[in-house]
């Protein structure tokens, strides 16, 4: 019960200061955008997860199934966002948000700190490989489906390989694999180190949402966000445990492997959906639904996690 309370008072308590600070420093909330996103997205996060795999033991050949089992639960997801929306039978501007919603996972920030709290550092440094390809999802497809049905015209595109935040990520991960490889043994004390780390970067992206969520016109539309919210609840960890096991990877570190895919599974509605609904002028209080009802449903199930992690 204490992981649980934990967890919920990271994540709650990131979002009421974001909002606090939307409210109390209006004059200076870009600032504070930047700099919380900056020490989560490029600092935190990336440094937890170097730490994190200076001292994991790796297993090259079952790691090489991780990003392509990670990269098969978000496009499962999308699956499910798009047949949520085909049977409410949204127009485009809303089907543009629903489908990608399905597959827009927060296996980083939350993702990250659940795994970490439930099944330890080891388990930690194995998430960044099942989102290795996240980004290239995200931005090499989700966006480009939205923008399929924006009336939007000339908008700019940035290069993937440009994307701090990616070049972040893959900078941590190099660096950490190569002090794996030498002889160099990481100080225990870094373990107390990543401790911090990790829930100060899930806290420092709360804040972030916090900042910028807005709750208008999130009643409306929550008949098609519960739907889309327990559809990905239910189906995608049970997709991930038969992914899992398919690539013959049940086994791998113990079923280690197996607990992270069904629990990042479990994850709920990343606050990206919101991007793709602004700049492409989508319907963004579907989006804001989405986003809320999805998270309020992980939490509600948070507490029943730990009876299929055994």
């Amino acid at each position: 019960m204490s992981t649980i309370i934990f967890i919920f008072l990271v994540i709650l308590l990131g979002f009421l200061t974001g909002q606090i600070l939307y409210r109390k420093a209006s004059t200076n909330l870009d600032k504070i955008k930047l700099f919380t996103t900056f020490l989560a997205m490029r600092f935190t996060i990336p440094l937890s997860v170097m730490l994190a795999i200076w001292q994991l033991e790796l297993q090259s050949w079952s790691l090489i199934w991780l990003p392509i089992i990670g990269s098969a639960i978000l496009l499962s997801g999308f699956s499910i966002g798009w047949l949520v929306s085909k049977s409410f039978r949204l127009p485009g501007i809303q089907r543009a948000v629903v489908a990608p919603a399905g597959a827009f996972t927060n296996i980083g920030a939350i993702g990250s700190l659940v795994v970490f709290v439930y099944l330890g550092e080891s388990a930690f440094a194995l998430v960044p490989l099942f989102k290795l390809l996240e980004e290239f999802i995200y931005f090499g497809f989700l966006f480009p489906y939205a923008e399929r049905f924006s009336t939007l015209k000339n908008i700019k595109k940035r290069a993937l390989w440009k994307d701090p935040t990616l070049q972040a990520m893959f900078a941590a991960l190099t660096l950490g694999a190569m002090l794996n490889v030498t002889e160099v043994v990481r100080p225990d004390w870094f373990k107390d180190v990543t401790s911090v780390l990790i829930p100060l970067g899930t806290f420092s992206m709360m804040i972030t949402v916090g900042l910028v969520f807005r709750f208008n016109a999130i009643l409306q539309h929550w008949k098609i966000a519960l739907a889309l919210s327990l559809s990905k609840q239910m189906l995608l960890p049970v997709i991930a445990y038969f992914l899992v096991v398919l690539t013959g990877q049940a086994d791998a570190y113990d079923g280690l492997i197996l607990q992270i895919a069904v629990l990042i599974a479990t994850m709920p509605i990343a606050f990206i959906v919101i991007l793709p609904a602004s700049i492409y002028k989508l319907d963004q209080g579907l989006a804001n639904s989405c986003w809320v009802m999805s998270s309020l449903v992980f939490l509600v199930m948070l507490p029943f996690y730990s009876t299929f992690l055994v």
